[in-house]
């Protein structure tokens, strides 16, 4: 079914009209679904990363991808050793590596001995501090203690800079250069276990970002501008750190770190790093007005960028992310039940949906900034429940708020 309620039936009624960009969709008895078209699929801040594939193929060079979804930045190359605190995720309540030579923990004297020497780990003692314990290769072997009274936050690092392969539950591994840190969740018991943090260069995190948040096989000028902006990202968190003890995560809740390499439980590769994101662009970071930039990217924003919190995040068209630049996002469409529309907000049936506001930008009047779902309640009721763009999104299931309502049958 078409949009049913428009202005001139609106000032029939004697009611105020409906701005050209608000839209509403009555939703007829026995309906089931409900169809809309999208545009974008993130929240459209920063770099598109579609629109940097787009810009790539006609021709344009990763300075000026940043240049143009950074506006006002500087591009500048850091001078000496850069590091960064990443916490990692999914490794369970111990920092467990393989015995490998050269392997030391960092603060005391000698490398680790190898020979028969499975595994080793760092586990929260019973006191405040961490306990250093190994297993044998033979078969049978249990964990037993190699060093007590380890200060908290003590790691493991190999002097030849190799990687070390951090293990988790389950099986599975990841090899990650730098130091892996231990940091106990609770200040004193062996309960709950520690949290694992890797130090490493700034150069060796963008290797490990650029290929869990592009295709590596894109244009080498999108592949560079994705490093520039996770390199940037990356010093951003340095300054604004999310705890005394890492700077950052490595999931999309920050930016999605990978490592040098993964291995499932069954020893199979997944994934490894890309080091020309790295050397391509080494130790470039975007600054603006002396200071490190936020810069936030995601993967399209289908033709049109939203303003962010800072002054180079900025609303304006975006001539590369186009159909032309393969972007699926570019116009999609997504039918919803709903039933799906109406539990989310609290109602039994649903009887109609209005966008009352939008940004402004692009197709449709651009995203949806508010609006409201009329239905039943468990009562029978007539109810009228408001919602954000990005509520309604989430309702949904959609990665953005650049919507049009299509249909409901």
């Amino acid at each position: 079914m078409s949009i049913a309620v428009t202005a001139a039936i609106l000032l029939a009624a004697g009611l105020p009209a409906v701005p050209a960009s608000a839209e509403t969709l009555s939703v007829p008895a026995g309906a089931k679904n409900v169809t809309i078209q999208l545009k974008g699929n993130g929240h459209g801040h920063g770099m598109s990363q579609y629109g940097a594939y787009g810009a790539a193929l006609v021709g344009r060079n990763y300075k000026q991808i940043a240049a143009f979804y950074y506006p006002g930045t500087t591009l500048l190359t850091k001078v000496g050793y850069q590091a960064i605190r990443v916490r990692l995720s999914g490794i369970g309540s111990t920092t467990t590596i393989g015995a490998y030579q050269h392997t030391v923990v960092v603060g005391q004297a000698g490398e680790l001995p190898i020979t028969g020497i499975r595994l080793y780990r760092l586990v929260a003692d019973a006191g405040s501090g961490l306990a250093l314990q190994r297993i044998a290769t033979a078969p049978g072997s249990v964990w037993t203690n190699y060093r007590t009274g380890l200060p908290n936050g003590s790691a493991f690092r190999r002097t030849n800079g190799y990687s070390m392969r951090l293990y988790r539950p389950g099986g599975a591994s990841t090899f990650y250069y730098g130091a892996l840190k231990a940091v106990r969740l609770a200040a004193t018991g062996s309960a709950a276990g520690v949290y694992t943090v890797n130090r490493i260069s700034y150069n060796v995190y963008t290797q490990g970002v650029v290929p869990r948040e592009m295709p590596a096989s894109w244009p080498r000028a999108a592949v560079d501008a994705q490093a520039v902006a996770a390199r940037t990202y990356g010093d951003y968190a340095v300054t604004h750190p999310q705890n005394s003890q890492y700077d950052i995560c490595d999931t999309t809740q920050c930016q999605v770190y990978g490592g040098h390499i993964y291995y499932d439980a069954a020893g199979q590769e997944r994934w490894r790093d890309y080091p020309p994101a790295a050397t391509d662009t080494s130790n470039q970071v975007l600054r603006y007005n002396g200071a490190p930039v936020f810069s936030q990217f995601a993967a399209s924003n289908g033709g049109w960028s939203v303003a962010g919190t800072q002054p180079y995040l900025v609303a304006e068209a975006d001539p590369y992310d186009n159909a032309t630049s393969d972007v699926p996002y570019f116009a999609y469409t997504k039918t919803v039940p709903l039933a799906n529309i109406a539990k989310f907000f609290g109602l039994a049936t649903v009887t109609a949906i209005t966008f009352s506001s939008r940004d402004g930008h692009g197709t449709w009047g651009g995203r949806v900034r508010a609006g409201s779902v009329v239905g039943k309640n468990a009562k029978g009721l007539t109810t009228t429940v408001p919602f954000t763009g990005s509520g309604f999104a989430a309702a949904i299931g959609a990665g953005t708020t650049w919507l049009h309502l299509l249909a409901a049958a």
